[in-house]
């Protein structure tokens, strides 16, 4: 009996380890939720669908909440915010258009859950507006699977644009360069592959405490991202490139930013 008890402390304490770990590479604070008041419905898939592609493709309906991602990290605004989208409740991208799709790359056939959690701008989660579908993937032609990747040198990344002063308004693409590391979106929240990620684009810190506000604008697995500026108050400020494993986990160790001024 005592054994099997401290194997359920390890299986909870692994369980909370992994929220907090999403929050933190969200840039939300940790441990905490939002009440956003929205109001969630999922018209696709339906549950206990049989996925013979390899691609979910799928549709929600958001009341009672304004879904913008112009406002994404930055401070919360009553009825406004996004949603998040966790495969088997690892996160795989914040939306905020009716219609998405997950890649199945790196998904093992077989039965599966997509969540669908509408989130404050600070990426708090709204666990009680929570929807949660189930479907089995049992696919026609598999996709292969990523192999690791081998590169001269250590990953690194550089913003190529805006430079360092310049003066932007309204929005602005955020250009970044990324060596030693393969970009790609199919992988979102799939277990880590080496050589493989994306990054994030924040504003003015990447440290957070129980307190403070997630300041992840957003994700990209391209060369760019577009700022929106809309939550943004004029002045000085700090945009910052932070490449991410699959798992949204800055374990790469590779940032960059440069400070501009906000009209």
């Amino acid at each position: 009996m005592r054994r099997n008890k401290t194997r359920l402390g390890a299986v909870a304490v692994a369980a909370l380890s992994a929220v907090y770990a999403t929050a933190v590479a969200l840039g939300a604070p940790p441990m905490m939720t939002a009440n956003t008041g929205a109001h969630l419905k999922v018209r696709s898939p339906a549950t206990g669908t049989t996925l013979t592609g390899n691609s979910l493709a799928t549709s929600v309906k958001v009341t009672h909440f304004k879904v913008d991602c112009r406002y994404a990290g930055t401070a919360n605004r009553k009825g406004i915010g996004h949603y998040h989208i966790e495969l088997d409740k690892s996160l795989i991208n914040m939306i905020c258009s009716p219609r998405s799709s997950i890649s199945m790359l790196n998904v093992k056939p077989g039965k599966h859950t997509v969540q669908f959690i509408p989130a404050a701008n600070d990426h708090a989660d709204d666990m009680k507006a929570m929807k949660q579908i189930s479907f089995t993937y049992k696919p026609s032609h598999p996709l292969p699977a990523v192999k690791p990747l081998s590169f001269p040198g250590k990953p690194s990344v550089s913003i190529v644009s805006p430079k360092p002063g310049a003066t932007v308004h309204g929005s602005f693409n955020l250009v970044v360069a990324a060596q030693n590391f393969k970009l790609t979106c199919a992988l979102y929240g799939k277990a880590p592959v080496k050589g493989y990620g994306h990054w994030h684009a924040n504003v003015d810190t990447t440290t957070m405490g129980m307190m403070g506000m997630g300041t992840m604008l957003g994700m990209s697995c391209g060369k760019s991202f577009h700022v929106s500026l809309a939550g943004i108050k004029p002045g000085q400020h700090k945009f910052i490139a932070i490449l991410e494993d699959n798992t949204h986990a800055p374990t790469i160790g590779a940032k960059a930013s440069v400070t501009v001024n906000v009209k």
